[in-house]
C-alpha cells in the first residue's frame, strides 16, 4: 500500500508543472480582466466604443513635445500635482515613485506621467529640480507642463479626475484643487482604473492591477 500511495505521489509531482503550464497557456481568461472605465456608445455593428483620452499638445521637463501619441502603446499611470504644493502632492509623488520602484524589473511598457496644475511656475526647469526630489527615472516617469487650459481640459475631460483653481483667502491669492487620484490607462488610452495615492492599499492594488494588464496584452 505504501508502494502504491508513494507511486502516486510522484505521478502527481511529475504530472504537477505540465497542468500549471496547460492552464496557463490555453485560453485567454485564466485571469481577472480590469473593467473599462468612463462614458461609453455603441455603434451601428453592436461594438462598444469606450471613452479615451482627447488630442493634446504639452511639452516635458526637457521641453519635448508631449502628446497622446506620446502614450499610445504604452501601459501609464498619471497624476496632477504642483511643485510648490504644501498638502497632498508631496505624498502623491512618493506613492508614483513606489510604483517606479515596483517597475524596475518590469519590462519597459508601463510609464509614469505627472501633469502640473501650475503651468505658470512649474517651468521645465522646476519640473527637472521637483523630479530629482523623488529620483525620477526620465526613461519612465515623465513630467509636463503646458497651457493651463490644455491641462485642465485632459484631467476633467480625458482622465476624469477634478482641477481647478480657487481664492485663498489666507495669501490673497489663487490656490489649486485637484484629484489625489492615480489614473490608469491602458495602451489604447482607455481608463482601467482610480487609486488613491494616500492610500498604501490602493497603491498596492494599483501594482496588482498594472500586472494584470501586462498579462493582457500578451494575449
Amino acid at each position: 500500500m505504501k508502494g502504491k500511495f508513494a507511486a502516486i505521489v510522484a505521478i502527481l509531482v511529475f504530472l504537477l508543472p505540465f497542468l500549471i503550464w496547460l492552464l496557463l497557456s490555453t485560453g485567454k481568461n485564466h485571469y481577472k480582466q480590469l473593467p473599462k472605465l468612463g462614458p461609453f456608445e455603441v455603434n451601428e455593428k453592436g461594438d462598444t466604443i469606450w471613452h479615451t483620452l482627447p488630442p493634446f499638445v504639452l511639452v516635458t521637463q526637457d521641453s519635448s513635445v508631449f502628446t497622446q501619441d506620446s502614450l499610445r502603446g504604452w501601459i501609464h499611470v498619471a497624476d496632477y500635482f504642483f511643485t510648490s504644493c504644501p498638502g497632498i502632492c508631496p505624498r502623491l509623488s512618493q506613492a508614483m515613485a513606489k510604483v517606479q520602484d515596483f517597475l524596475a524589473d518590469k519590462p519597459v511598457k508601463v510609464r509614469l506621467v505627472s501633469y502640473t496644475v501650475d503651468p505658470r511656475r512649474d517651468t521645465p526647469a522646476a519640473l527637472r529640480e521637483y523630479a530629482a526630489r523623488y529620483q525620477a527615472d526620465f526613461r519612465r516617469w515623465t513630467f509636463v507642463t503646458g497651457p493651463e487650459t490644455t491641462l485642465y481640459r485632459l484631467a476633467v475631460k480625458g482622465y476624469l479626475i477634478p482641477v481647478a483653481k480657487e481664492a485663498d483667502t489666507t495669501k490673497g491669492e489663487l490656490g489649486f484643487v485637484h484629484s489625489d487620484m492615480l489614473v490608469l490607462v491602458d495602451p489604447q488610452l482607455r481608463i482601467r482604473g482610480f487609486y488613491s495615492g494616500l492610500d498604501s492599499v490602493q497603491v498596492r492594488k494599483l501594482m496588482d492591477d498594472i500586472n494584470l494588464l501586462l498579462l493582457e496584452q500578451r494575449q
